[in-house]
């Protein structure tokens, strides 16, 4: 392989001329690695007719990426066919959370109030597998019936105790009888679970799918058949 061509018969680095053939290809007809011209196919094309795993042209194919007034491709910006849809990765985030308070310090009275993790099934609160026997504000149980419909699976409750009068005394002399009553006042309430890929856009049923990945197998084939075997031969 020569450093400069002008000559398709011989390769080059760097080739130039209406057929231009080398890893760097500049052309009317261009073959390359990098292939630039009216015509032009290799790993990354650019021309008015364009065939690489990376194209772009009026009219491209790329089996990875094109762009083009006429494409098809894998992805690609313009009017055309995209073979692999729009992939999303949905994450779920913990909000920040106040310092939690161990539900055991609240429960025997060591703590009269504080936030407590816990477990949400089906819009109820568990600790340890058992329901967090508190009761609910109206702001808690409104936010414990938000979490059901949204399908989140973790809450931070924010518990406070309150005495009360248990029973009424007989007499002036008699000491009052009190309960030590908890209440969940607010809760924050989210979604904990692995990641997880989400197909974006039409044609995204198992069906289209099934048919856009074997439509995808397809191109390198036809990559090959265009570009791809005459860019080998430049290395063979």
């Amino acid at each position: 392989m020569e450093l400069l061509s002008t000559d398709p018969d011989r390769p080059g680095v760097f080739a130039f001329g209406q057929f231009a053939v080398g890893i760097f290809a500049f052309g009317q007809i261009a073959t390359g690695v990098i292939a630039i011209g009216q015509v032009a196919r290799g790993v990354v094309a650019v021309g008015q007719a364009a065939a690489g795993l990376i194209a772009v042209g009026q009219v491209s194919f790329g089996v990875f990426w094109s762009a083009g007034m006429v494409f098809v491709g894998g992805r690609g910006f313009g009017f055309g066919l995209k073979l692999l849809p729009m992939v999303r990765v949905e994450r779920s985030e913990r909000p920040e959370l106040k310092p939690p308070t161990p539900w055991a310090a609240i429960r025997d009275g060591a703590e009269d109030r504080g936030w407590v993790l816990a477990e949400l099934h089906d819009g109820r609160a568990t600790v340890d597998g058992q329901p967090l026997p508190v009761e609910l504000s109206p702001a808690a149980a409104r936010g414990l019936e938000r979490a059901r419909a949204e399908g989140h699976t973790h809450a931070s409750v924010r518990i406070g105790a309150e005495t009360r009068v248990a029973s009424d005394a007989r007499g002036y002399r008699e000491a009052v009888d009190h309960d030590r009553a908890l209440v969940a006042r607010h809760v924050v309430t989210w979604r904990e679970a692995l990641p997880r890929l989400r197909f974006e856009g039409p044609l995204t049923s198992i069906p289209w799918l099934l048919l856009r990945a074997l439509g995808f197998a397809a191109l390198p084939v036809a990559w090959w058949l265009l570009a791809g075997e005459a860019v080998y031969g430049l290395f063979d």
